[in-house]
């Protein structure tokens, strides 16, 4: 597990996305894939995730497909710790200063948390008042989230996010060859233990390392 930056392709997406966690969409078949692997190691996880990424004038989307074999959530609504629970995470820091990001997490149950976060070497701040406004989300399960030791198989994520929440970024929208530093990660928490995986594995069960994220440059080819 190197030091440099993995680097990701963002195309643009010809057509608006409908965000109903299908993927049906041919642009998310002609999306670069990014997958996850765990944090602490870079090696392969116990249940594969592939998330991609796309973008418009108006929105970066993003998608996650977790294969999961037991899939569970009690947390309902926004803005409650998710993350005790299961779920997929977005960080994107636009300016690339590795101090200030944003944080967009979405759970089994569509439940969403979202935070603007001061980080200072490793000293973390999150304004939990901080709301997107316009955030998309859509959650299709594979089995029930709502109960332990049902047959599950898959959950899968759609979002887009707005880009005016990214406001400190160069330009918005972006222009093609801009890049902003972002990570992609899943907490899978299941009854054999905790797994945490990252598209830029921080090489540590830490998150908030701004200084892995990945860059994602942002193209014009559409797709």
């Amino acid at each position: 597990m190197g030091s440099e930056r993995p680097e990701y392709v963002v195309y643009r997406t010809a057509k608006p996305i409908k965000v109903d966690g299908r993927l049906d969409e041919g642009a998310w078949e002609r999306a670069n894939v990014m997958d996850l692997v765990l944090a602490d190691s870079g090696g392969a996880p116990r249940q594969v995730t592939q998330a991609r990424v796309l973008w418009d004038d108006e929105y970066l989307y993003v998608s996650f497909h977790c294969e999961d074999s037991d899939i569970w959530g009690t947390i309902t609504g926004r803005d409650k710790a998710i993350f005790a629970e299961q779920v997929v995470e977005v960080f994107v820091d636009e300016d690339c200063d590795n101090y200030g990001y944003l944080e967009f997490e979405v759970s089994p149950r569509n439940a969403v948390l979202d935070i603007f976060i001061l980080n200072r070497d490793g000293r973390t701040k999150g304004l939990w008042d901080w709301d997107s406004d316009g955030w998309k989300t859509a959650v299709q399960v594979e089995g029930d989230p709502t109960q332990r030791g049902t047959a599950d198989t898959s959950w899968t994520v759609e979002m887009a996010i707005p880009m005016m929440d990214f406001l400190m970024a160069p330009n918005l929208p972006p222009k093609p060859g801009d890049v902003w530093h972002a990570n992609l990660y899943r907490i899978d928490r299941a009854e054999s233990g905790d797994e945490y995986t990252a598209w830029s594995p921080p090489g540590i069960i830490n998150y908030h390392t701004p200084k892995r994220f990945g860059r994602i440059v942002f193209s014009d080819e559409k797709v």
